[in-house]
């Protein structure tokens, strides 16, 4: 089961602050020492950010959210319902789970975060590159197959 199908994956945004518009935003924007390696985001690593236009919903986080950073070595962290609000900036991705499914987010968070995950979401890259690259194209996240090791794992117990 790759994460496409149970999941919406969208990366973050770049937010440009001109001088064409009076109104201000001020925004909390999430930062890669904000993703804490143990799946947790921490607040105090934020960064204050202004933008003269609206951000959109679809760049905020969400209670249930996943998100990753695109920069090796990949975190994920879960958005709890506290952290809602905070901009992800285009070097992260949101991970957010289709209407429907019954896969709990952290599952995810689990799974990118561990050794078998990574190995599953960086085998294809590597396969296309000499060597090992700086950020994580999003069609690989997309491409995750969630389930590879299942049977391997249940095995082995």
């Amino acid at each position: 089961m790759k994460l496409k199908e149970v999941a919406n994956i969208t990366k973050g945004t770049h937010i440009k602050f001109g001088t064409n518009n009076s109104k201000e935003y001020l925004y909390k924007e999430l930062t890669i020492p904000s993703l804490e390696p143990i799946s947790f985001i921490d607040e105090r690593k934020l960064i204050d950010v202004k933008s003269d236009k609206k951000i959109p919903a679809k760049f905020l986080t969400k209670k249930g959210d996943v998100i990753v950073s695109l920069y090796f070595p990949m975190i994920a962290c879960y958005v709890e319902e506290h952290q809602e609000g905070f901009v992800v900036p285009h070097y992260m991705a949101i991970i957010r789970m289709k209407r429907g499914i019954r896969i709990d987010s952290r599952f995810i968070v689990q799974f990118i975060n561990s050794i078998r995950g990574r190995k599953t979401i960086c085998e294809n890259v590597s396969k296309l590159y000499t060597i090992r690259p700086t950020s994580l194209p999003l069609k690989y996240l997309n491409n995750a197959d969630i389930r590879k090791y299942e049977n391997t794992l249940l095995e082995t117990i």
